[in-house]
């Protein structure tokens, strides 16, 4: 299993229809307290981990999601 991280700046000027997502093999890091910060290519911001995507910023979000 490896480690996502995803562009979410919504001015990056990445040519592909999604967001631009790098991964890396967890081969290529220790954990994720030693990795340091990825940044877009494309945009030059700070990456996000894609687990922290899934996580609901509202705990209400969390039970609308439960409902579906």
């Amino acid at each position: 299993m490896g480690l996502q991280y995803q562009c979410i700046n919504h001015s990056c000027n990445f040519p592909g229809e999604t967001r631009f997502e790098m991964k890396f093999t967890s081969e290529a890091i220790m954990d994720n307290n030693n990795l340091a910060a990825a940044f877009c290519p494309f945009c030059k911001k700070e990456m996000v981990p894609s687990f922290l995507m899934d996580i609901p910023r509202d705990p209400s979000e969390n039970q609308a999601n439960e409902r579906l």
